[in-house]
């Protein structure tokens, strides 16, 4: 198991959240402009238009074509490569610039939304090997995943330390809970976002439905109070009417949130984000 500690979820928050939304500029699409046509009724059902009478949207010349209006013509067609060509390279140019600072622009709207909302509670973020009985849930949770790629499965649970104790309910402790689930789902967005950036495949548990927030809806549903929680370094303590969490540290007074990969334990990715949790900032 590999586990990191640190004072800020808030920080933290902000940390990985940056980590995640790194700017990647990909190669410019190419635009192509051509002239459009006016769609017509199949003449065989008859004619629509008085101008073309005939089928196959024929009609009498008018005027003779002349030379002169071939070359206009051929004028007309140089000005418009011209100008789809010019209209191209304008839009390509622009493309880069408006997406530099549109990435810009959202980073720092996201910044300061996750400096207002997390939680600035003392967290954990430990790492662990799918234990046997979190495979057999996964099976459950995740039908769409292949079987093959179960058997070599990480497992980051997000512990936050909470001010109220969570086997004693009160509205203060229900809403500190609320905010801690905003506060796991904005960080849990972020990894998954930065695990598929290197082309690992990546979930996590929504605490309030304990279903996969990003995956197929199933009817199967994974909460703390699972045994395979202890598995995972933790303890549950059954109340009688109900089942109680318990970190090895701060008892009761914890809230933790699940999220599934297929990057390695071992790997540079898990390391890099457990880095996150316990690094300066200095973005």
């Amino acid at each position: 198991m590999l586990s990191a500690k640190g004072p800020q979820m808030r920080a933290f928050t902000q940390r990985i959240a940056a980590f995640s939304t790194q700017v990647q500029i990909d190669p410019t699409p190419i635009v192509f402009v051509g002239k459009g046509t006016t769609p017509r009724q199949n003449s065989l059902l008859g004619p629509n238009d008085s101008q073309y009478p005939f089928q196959g949207d024929v009609a009498f010349a008018h005027k003779p074509l002349s030379l002169r209006q071939q070359v206009e013509n051929a004028k007309i067609e140089r000005v418009m490569e011209d100008t789809e060509h010019n209209l191209i390279n304008l839009l390509a140019n622009t493309n880069i610039e408006v997406d530099r600072a549109h990435l810009a622009q959202l980073k720092e709207e996201a910044m300061e939304e996750i400096q207002a909302n997390a939680a600035d509670v003392e967290i954990e973020l430990t790492a662990i090997e799918a234990p046997k009985l979190l495979k057999k849930e996964m099976k459950f949770l995740f039908p769409q995943m292949e079987t093959q790629k179960m058997s070599n499965v990480t497992v980051f649970n997000l512990t936050q330390k909470t001010e109220f104790d969570m086997k004693a309910w009160s509205e203060a402790m229900e809403e500190e809970r609320e905010k801690l689930t905003a506060s796991f789902i904005m960080s849990a967005n972020a990894i998954c976002s930065t695990l598929h950036r290197f082309g690992y495949w990546a979930d996590f548990i929504d605490p309030s439905s304990g279903r996969p927030y990003m995956g197929d809806y199933t009817n199967h549903t994974l909460f703390e109070t699972n045994d395979a929680y202890k598995q995972m370094g933790f303890k549950i303590e059954d109340l009688g009417c109900c089942k109680v969490l318990q970190h090895v540290c701060w008892g009761s007074k914890a809230f933790v949130g699940t999220i599934f990969t297929d990057a390695p334990l071992d790997g540079s990715a898990v390391r890099d984000i457990l880095k996150k949790v316990t690094q300066e900032i200095d973005e």
